[in-house]
Order: C-alpha cells, then sequence, then structure tokens
C-alpha cells in the first residue's frame, strides 16, 4: 500500500455496527453500518481500538477495529 492510498474496510461479525461520535464505548452512537458494508478507514484520526471511518451512506465516526476487517 502506497503512502495516502485510501484505507477500505469491511463491516464484518456482526449484523450492525455503531458508528460512534467519540472513540469510546460509551460515547454517543451517531448511526449504525449494516454487515457487509464497505468503509474508508482514516488512519490518521485512528485510535488503538477504534477507526475513523467514513461509510457510503454518508457517516462519519469511530468504529470498533474488531468489527472491521481492512482489504489487504
Amino acid at each position: 500500500m502506497k503512502i495516502g492510498e485510501p484505507v477500505i474496510g469491511h463491516v464484518v461479525d456482526c449484523s450492525k455496527l455503531n458508528v460512534r461520535k467519540e472513540p469510546d464505548e460509551d460515547a454517543e452512537i451517531l448511526g449504525t453500518i449494516p454487515a457487509g458494508a464497505e468503509v474508508m478507514i482514516d488512519e490518521s484520526e485512528s485510535t488503538g481500538d477504534f477507526y475513523n471511518v467514513c461509510a457510503a451512506s454518508g457517516f462519519e465516526g469511530f468504529c470498533m477495529k474488531r468489527f472491521i476487517a481492512v482489504k489487504a
């Protein structure tokens, strides 16, 4: 992968994934992304346990890394 290339992931291991306002399990839920949906990941804004994502539906926020499989 080249620097600056978008990182793509897919929602896995859940029926829908919460998109949160902050990278915290207790943060406000902004919406959900369905299983299998593709997301773009901003690694520069991601944390140890959360990816900063943008879904095709327009939701932007933080999702737990364990529910997103990154495309190699």
